[in-house]
């Protein structure tokens, strides 16, 4: 495709031409097609095509071998097929992270932090310190800090220094201190399903949303909202598992970024991040590595944007929104002038994954290629 054309289709008609044309020539795939491709090994194997098959009619998705092998790929890949997953040696991780935190608030650390498992929820014999040897999955530990919060502000209605430990330990408000914040199957944030929750104009708590994706049709639901819920041109779905990973549209982002550390000759960090966000999805207000970048690139190359276009266009990162900027638009179009091919439109991003669950840090682009080969053996059942 021309440069000229490139820049002049709007992404979102594109995408829109694509998906009705796919949904007029691949037939829908039955239950039992969808099952002959989950793996063998796996029990209820009929149940998880089920689910699988209704979350994408539920997105008005494409049930074709394409997206439900993404799906497929995901769910092997994040938990094995278990609506909630084990966690080999949970207890030894949570008592680590407690230790490493306690630490950082000095000699009352660990009093603190003692009489703070020393309660009980109500109706059980055993208190929070002896349950935690027995927790074995992620709900395990999500209902055991659920039940400290519930315990301590039932016996403590006003502000007491139990709970002002909890946020000196999670570094949040006690209110949502819960360290658990992906779970189910497809480990979905649980924010991204209360907003999803929120949008769709479902009048749920905070726990009926953490409870519905520790279900085997929940945790489908909401992770093949995460995973296709959003228009973006990739030409290989390795690139929507990266974007899984790392956030919505880090490969294209990543690109973004490479292209401008090209045209301005210094180095950038690729993680598809041109902002800074808080835990809350919120912008920062901090002037990233990245927006220094693109505002150089402006000066030497788009003096006719203003700083204050520059910066309300990536705002947009997050959003299909972003490839109808100015900004977006003249940084491919320069880059095209001067390699003479119109531009990737996405990459891999360069970020470490740290996680107590890994024996060693991992990044996404493994992640993504690990669920791509995951994909296309998926793709290759008959």
């Amino acid at each position: 495709m021309a440069l000229r054309r490139f820049l002049a289709i709007p992404l979102l008609s594109l995408m829109s031409c694509v998906a009705q044309q796919r949904a007029v020539q691949v037939p829908r795939m039955t239950v039992a097609q969808v099952t002959d491709r989950v793996p063998e090994k796996v029990p209820n194997r009929e149940s998880w095509a089920s689910d699988v098959l209704a979350a994408l009619d539920d997105q008005q998705l494409p049930a074709d071998p394409e997206t439900v092998c993404q799906v497929l790929a995901i769910i092997e890949q994040e938990s094995g097929f278990h609506a909630d997953p084990q966690v080999a040696g949970l207890p030894r991780m949570l008592r680590s992270e407690l230790e490493k935190k306690v630490e950082k608030l000095g000699p009352l650390g660990r009093p603190a932090l003692h009489e703070l498992l020393s309660g009980k929820a109500p109706g059980s014999k055993r208190t929070f310190e002896d349950r935690l040897p027995t927790l074995k999955t992620e709900r395990d530990l999500d209902v055991l800090f659920r039940d400290i919060l519930h315990f301590y502000e039932e016996k403590f209605p006003a502000p007491y220094k139990a709970l002002d430990l909890i946020g000196a330990l999670f570094d949040a408000s006690p209110e949502d201190f819960n360290p658990v914040t992906t779970i189910g199957s497809m480990q979905v944030s649980v924010r991204f399903a209360e907003e999803l929750t929120v949008k769709k104009r479902q009048k749920k708590t905070q726990r009926e949303v953490r409870d519905s994706l520790y279900t085997q049709s929940g945790g489908v639901y909401f992770g093949t909202a995460r995973l296709l819920g959003y228009q973006a041109a990739y030409a290989r779905a390795l690139y929507r598992f990266a974007d899984y990973n790392a956030g919505l549209y880090a490969s294209r982002n990543a690109a973004l970024q490479e292209q401008v550390s090209q045209l301005i000759k210094q180095p950038l960090v690729l993680d598809g991040d041109l902002l800074a966000w808080d835990k809350n999805a919120r912008p920062l207000d901090r002037q990233t590595q990245s927006l220094t970048a693109i505002l150089a690139f402006r000066d030497q190359h788009a003096p006719e944007l203003s700083d204050r276009r520059v910066r309300a266009d990536v705002l947009e990162e997050k959003t299909a929104a972003l490839e109808s900027t100015d900004t977006w638009r003249a940084i491919k179009r320069v880059w095209a002038q001067r390699n003479g091919v119109d531009p990737p439109y996405a990459r891999l991003p360069e970020v470490t994954i740290k996680s107590p669950k890994l024996s060693q840090d991992r990044s996404t682009a493994w992640f993504a290629k690990n669920v791509n080969a995951r994909y296309e053996r998926c793709l290759q059942q008959p």
